[in-house]
């Protein structure tokens, strides 16, 4: 609720950290089982215990349902209550989570995983916090959610692999369920509904038009898509590299990840300041980007020369970029989508991201054992650099501003408002008689804009 947000920033923090510990709990049921899910498929697999590849699939499989789904949940969305469409998507996922506890084979576990995955609610999310935060607010609320994510992320790197080598990887889907369950009170007690948006319609095809014709929409999906491969890639190689090839016992493979967790975490506040205060998230990507391709050089020289300390520093360098990215790529992707699009403009996003998990897995299972470690690093620095030049073709949103006029009457004339000259978009708040119009402050000043508005609901 847009005012309300402006009146009470005590709601705003309740309703923003219930959100975000619901994705918090969702990515820690993705997560605690990744560090320990490859070394888990082989035993379940004992017969076939070299076939990385199939392994590489168990622990990505779930990205097949969440490219399948993410859009369709993105369209329910819009259409319906959000609030009901993230909760039916967790009872799936705890569906999913149950499967892969009560798993006998290494099929059973994808199987299982790809009922997780069809729970696509990601994008669901993060649409619910567009519609209740102010835009000028949103870059610390999807901060805010980042960190909730990556503290997830710090519990789930502990807790995997020490529980799940002590009790049992399938003790570690069961806790899955039961803090998805948990999930569905948290959003029910804490999360309001959201406000009735009115805005000038378009037709499904003009959307999906409209978001592949966006350069910087286009970009940010590539970026995703990178980012996410990267991400599944180093889960399904570094526990297998650190156990076989540089001799590591499982149950200290915690320690690695955890320390570099922790380490990432601490990067997202200084990332978020350049990018929100200083308006420069374009830099910030990119740096991440140089922080990708020098660790996966350093993973690759440690893993060719059984150095444990500097595979180590490669994998700090690995979590410092995908926390220095995370929250920034989230937050631009709701920016550059117009009110209309956005849930399905996040759909498309999200689906991405999960394109890139699901090759990551994949390929990083099929290559491994296949080519040294090191050569493999190479050819994934050649691909970074590519990224790193698309990156540079990004604009940094840093000229859009919004204007908020409290209506004492109902308008209907928005398609006059969209037609002044610097205008990117308008829609009206129904629920709090709100107008809110985005603007090109490069192209047309504050005051000069709220004389145009005047004109037209006169």
């Amino acid at each position: 609720m847009i005012l309300v947000y402006i009146k009470n920033g005590e709601k705003m923090f309740k309703i923003v950290g219930s959100l975000s510990l619901i994705a918090g709990l969702r990515f820690f049921g993705l997560f605690v089982v990744m560090p320990v899910l490859s070394l888990y498929a082989i035993s379940l697999n004992i017969d076939h215990k070299d076939d990385m590849a199939l392994v590489g699939f168990a622990i990505s499989a779930y990205a097949i349902s969440q490219i399948i789904f993410q859009i369709p949940f993105g369209i329910l969305g819009d259409k319906f209550s959000k609030r009901n469409v993230i909760a039916f998507g967790l009872v799936i996922f705890i569906i999913g989570s149950l499967i892969c506890a009560f798993a006998t084979s290494i099929e059973m576990i994808i199987v299982g995983r790809i009922i997780q995955g069809a729970g696509a609610i990601g994008s669901v999310i993060s649409a619910k916090i567009t519609d209740l935060v102010l835009e000028e607010k949103r870059g610390s609320a999807m901060a805010f959610m980042g960190i909730a994510i990556f503290i997830s992320f710090i519990l789930a790197m502990i807790i995997g692999p020490s529980v799940g080598i002590k009790y049992g990887v399938d003790k570690l889907f069961i806790l899955t369920a039961i803090l998805s369950l948990l999930s569905i009170v948290l959003l029910y007690v804490f999360v309001p509904k959201a406000p009735h948006l009115e805005y000038v319609s378009i037709s499904g095809i003009s959307k999906y038009a409209n978001i592949i014709k966006n350069k910087n929409i286009m970009i940010l999906n590539i970026s995703v898509f990178m980012q996410k491969f990267l991400m599944t890639f180093a889960f399904t190689i570094i526990p297998v590299s650190l156990v076989h090839h540089l001799g590591m016992e499982e149950k200290y493979i915690w320690i690695v990840f955890a320390s570099s967790s922790i380490i990432g975490l601490f990067m997202i506040a200084p990332g978020m300041i350049i990018s929100e205060k200083y308006k420069k998230p374009r830099g910030v990507l990119l740096f991440a980007v140089i922080f990708f391709a020098l660790s996966y050089i350093l993973m690759g020289i440690g893993d060719t020369n059984k150095n444990i300390l500097l595979y180590s520093i490669g994998v700090v360098l690995f979590f410092s970029a995908f926390c220095l990215q995370e929250p920034i790529l989230q937050n631009l992707a709701s920016k550059y989508p117009k009110m209309q699009e956005k849930s399905l403009s996040l759909g498309i996003f999200t689906t991405f991201g999960y394109l890139g998990s699901l090759f990551g897995g994949i390929i990083g299972g099929m290559i491994f054992n296949q080519f040294d470690f090191l050569y493999i690093s190479i050819s994934l620095f050649i691909f970074m650099i590519i990224w790193f030049f698309i990156l540079i073709l990004l604009n940094n949103p840093s000229v859009q501003e919004n204007l908020y006029i409290t209506l004492d009457r109902d308008i209907d004339n928005l398609d006059s408002i969209n037609l002044i000259y610097g205008v990117i978009e308008s829609y009206i708040n129904k629920s709090q008689k709100l107008l809110v119009v985005k603007y090109n402050n490069k192209m047309i000043q504050k005051e000069v804009l709220q004389d145009e508005i005047r004109k037209c609901i006169l």
